[in-house]
């Protein structure tokens, strides 16, 4: 009986994994200390996920859809720095000169985050609140200077809403942080992937790719 329930909460884990993109084919291979997942669906939709090897922790998501015809599809960076993956950014990381503002969102294993260089105003100046109505973190400076509205893509893909008392910020040395912490939901999709990437046996860059298991 109690294999039987623990049966049932897997599917229920896996089913939550695949919640933000169900099925597709993956295959990794190791590179710079990197563990490079890229996985595609029969849409024409593309994922490349990059792994540091001795912490598991997401480095960089990069994503694309299918372009028309004739036209060349371009990545769209949602997590880490568009020169770590050499593609155009997408808007999560601002093309700006040294004393602008430059955002980018580096994830730890308990919280969505954000780092906003370059911005040096006191603490007390931010305001940080999220718009139920769009599902959106807003970042606005009392000064106003500086204003962003911030999506969670991996929030809107399994439906979730965003929630004032998950967000916390913090601000040292020119540098403002935001935090998202993930809920329940996101935690145990993480989990799952986290033990399909563990299944996956990868060459070295060069190699032939290796496929899930």
């Amino acid at each position: 009986k109690a294999r039987c329930v623990l049966l049932r909460q897997w599917k229920i884990w896996k089913q939550r994994a695949n919640m933000y993109k169900p099925g597709g084919k993956s295959t990794a291979i190791v590179s710079g200390g990197r563990k490079k997942v890229h996985t595609a669906w029969e849409d024409g939709f593309e994922q490349v996920e990059e792994y540091d090897l001795t912490t598991d922790q997401l480095l960089l998501r990069k994503i694309r859809q299918e372009a028309p015809a004739g036209r060349e599809a371009k990545w769209v960076i949602e997590v880490g720095e568009a020169n770590e993956a050499n593609t155009p950014g997408d808007g999560l990381v601002i093309s700006a000169s040294s004393d602008q503002p430059v955002m980018v969102r580096k994830d730890t294993k308990e919280n969505f985050q954000w780092r906003v260089r370059n911005i040096p105003y006191a603490l007390e100046v931010y305001q940080i609140t999220v718009d139920e109505s769009t599902n959106q973190i807003v970042v606005r400076t009392s000064n106003k200077k500086w204003f962003k509205r911030i999506s969670i893509p991996d929030m809107d893909r399994m439906h979730l809403k965003l929630t004032q008392g998950n967000v916390s910020f913090t601000h040292a040395n020119r540098t403002l942080v935001i935090s998202y912490a993930k809920p329940e939901s996101i935690l145990e999709a993480e989990a799952v992937r986290r033990r399909e990437r563990a299944t996956m046996k990868c060459g070295n860059e060069g190699d032939v790719d290796c496929k899930q298991q």
